[in-house]
């Protein structure tokens, strides 16, 4: 996966996940998952709190959070969420492109980055 970006493997790591949509109580929990996922461990989210519930209740809040993210490109992102995801080879790699060559054909899965 050399050479993908944040928001490529982000991508790939939401869809693996089944983490297709960011709204109320289970988005907080695929964002929750998320970024433990990008190397944020050891510090539990506070449910119930004035934060929790304004990004439950916004979806685009948690939305603009996931674009953030994957704007900044940063290779330490990069590093953990490619850790995440299972190892391609060429082949493999070849199936993808072919597979999603056409957004239309991605079978309910939509770019959640960006």
């Amino acid at each position: 996966m050399p050479g993908e970006s944040l928001s490529e493997l982000m991508q790939e790591f939401l869809n693996l996940k089944k983490f297709h949509h960011f709204e109320g109580d289970s988005g907080m929990e695929n964002l929750n998952e998320t970024v433990k996922a990008m190397g944020y461990k050891g510090h539990g989210f506070r449910y119930g709190s004035p934060l929790e519930s304004f990004l439950s209740d916004n979806p685009g809040a948690q939305q603009a959070i996931l674009d953030w993210i994957c704007d900044q490109d940063l290779d330490e992102w990069k590093e953990a969420i490619e850790s995440e995801l299972p190892e391609k080879d060429e082949e493999d790699l070849s199936l993808v492109v072919d597979e999603f060559s056409n957004e239309d054909e991605m079978d309910g899965e939509e770019d959640v980055c960006g």
